[in-house]
């Protein structure tokens, strides 16, 4: 071949341009609640006294401000005006007795399976690759199930994605101090 049909040849086959394609998007959650009302919970349920009802897929939810130990105090979520141990467990080993509402309105709390120390530890002895293959986990965390939320904002940015969550009980709803 010349270099005339050769350099022909170089510019005809130009790799492909790949376009991105849009993802399609996640429709909002339709709320019941106002961006405003959000507001007015969020301010109350950082007050001292806090008593708020909601109303979510025919349970009730009762979010109370507790005092954690001492010093310092939670928001705590009932379910039904209740909150019962065998409830505070792995994602994975959730009793049948549990509403299963608890994923959506109480928080996930994680933890490691092994500390950074152990770790580096085991990666060191055993190199990266056996690491991994003798101990699959290492990595791993454990996420279970908690109803205490130390913020408001916290507890809000969560309820603010629940769909068909309505607000049955706060002293935003009325101007009298709501008690009981």
């Amino acid at each position: 071949m010349n270099k005339a049909t050769t350099s022909t040849v170089a510019k005809t086959t130009k790799p492909a341009v790949k376009r991105a394609v849009a993802k399609p998007r996640t429709p909002k959650p339709v709320s019941l609640i106002s961006k405003e009302q959000w507001q007015q919970i969020e301010t109350e349920m950082a007050g001292s006294f806090v008593n708020v009802k909601f109303g979510y897929k025919g349970h009730e939810i009762h979010v109370q401000r507790e005092r954690k130990d001492e010093a310092t105090t939670c928001l705590s979520v009932y379910i039904d005006t209740v909150i019962k141990g065998a409830w505070m467990c792995q994602i994975k080993n959730l009793p049948e007795d549990a509403p299963k509402i608890i994923p959506d309105v109480w928080s996930q709390r994680t933890i490691a399976k092994y500390k950074q120390k152990m770790i580096t530890q085991i990666e060191k002895v055993w190199g990266k690759r056996l690491a991994k293959k003798e101990y699959p986990e290492l990595h791993g965390k454990i996420i279970w199930l908690c109803p205490y939320f130390s913020k408001a904002s916290v507890l809000c940015r969560q309820f603010k994605k629940l769909e068909g969550l309505e607000l049955t009980k706060a002293a935003c709803l009325k101007n009298e101090p709501v008690f009981s």
